[in-house]
C-alpha cells in the first residue's frame, strides 16, 4: 500500500469529490495524511502488537553499534545464540546477558546482536509518495476516513476527540493480533 493509493481514494471520497485535483493540492493531501499517520504510528508504538516492529542485525565494534536512523524504542535485543538480552542500568557495565542504549549507540558484548525495535514516523514527501508504507493494507480505509476528516477541518492541535477516535480505531483494528497464531488448549483431556 502506497500513500499515492490512499490519496487517490481520498480524492474520490464522496465528501471530497476532487478527482481533478482542483479543491485540494497534493501538498494539502500529504500534510493531512502525515498528521493522521503520526497519530497512528504513536498509537502503535505504545501498544504490544507487532504491526510496526522492525528487525535488523547490528555489528558491534568495540562493544558498540549505531542504532538505526528510525529507531524509537526497543522490543528485544537478541544475542547470536538466541538469548534475549536484558537492559542494563547506568551504574553497571554490560555483560554477556545485558545491553545498554546511550544516545544513538547500543552497547553489548560480542560481535553482533539482532535488534527488534519500533520505528518512529518519517513523514511522507512528494518524493516518497509512491513508496510502500510499513503499515499493512488493512489500514487503508482507516487512513482514508481520517484524512477526509482532517481535510474537512476535523483535526487541530486541541481536538483530542478525533485523536482519541483514531487511537481507538487502531486498537480495534490490531487488538489481539499478537495472539492470532496461538492454538487454544482443549478444555478436556484423555486419560
Amino acid at each position: 500500500m502506497t500513500p499515492k493509493l490512499i490519496l487517490a481514494k481520498v480524492r474520490t471520497a464522496p465528501e471530497i469529490m476532487d478527482t481533478f485535483a482542483t479543491k485540494y493540492s497534493d501538498y494539502q493531501l500529504i500534510t493531512a495524511l502525515n498528521s493522521v499517520l503520526n497519530i497512528v504510528y504513536d498509537t502503535l508504538s505504545t501498544s504490544s502488537n507487532d504491526v510496526l516492529t522492525e528487525d535488523t542485525t547490528l555489528a558491534l565494534e568495540d562493544g558498540a553499534a549505531d542504532l538505526p536512523d528510525d529507531f524509537l524504542s526497543t522490543v528485544n535485543v537478541v544475542a547470536p545464540d538466541g538469548r534475549v538480552l536484558e537492559p542494563q542500568t547506568k551504574s553497571k557495565d554490560v555483560d554477556s546477558y545485558t545491553y545498554r542504549i546511550r544516545g544513538k549507540k547500543l552497547y553489548a558484548l560480542g560481535d553482533s546482536v539482532r535488534l527488534e525495535y519500533k520505528p518512529f514516523f518519517i513523514p511522507i514527501t512528494q518524493e516518497t509518495v509512491g513508496d510502500d508504507m510499513a503499515l499493512p493494507n488493512f489500514f487503508g480505509e482507516l487512513l482514508k476516513k481520517y484524512v477526509v476528516i482532517v481535510l474537512l477541518g476535523g483535526l487541530n492541535k486541541q481536538d483530542s476527540t478525533v485523536v482519541q477516535q483514531i487511537a481507538t480505531d487502531v486498537y480495534q483494528l490490531t487488538g489481539g493480533r499478537e495472539f492470532s497464531k496461538l492454538c487454544a488448549d482443549p478444555v478436556w483431556y484423555v486419560r
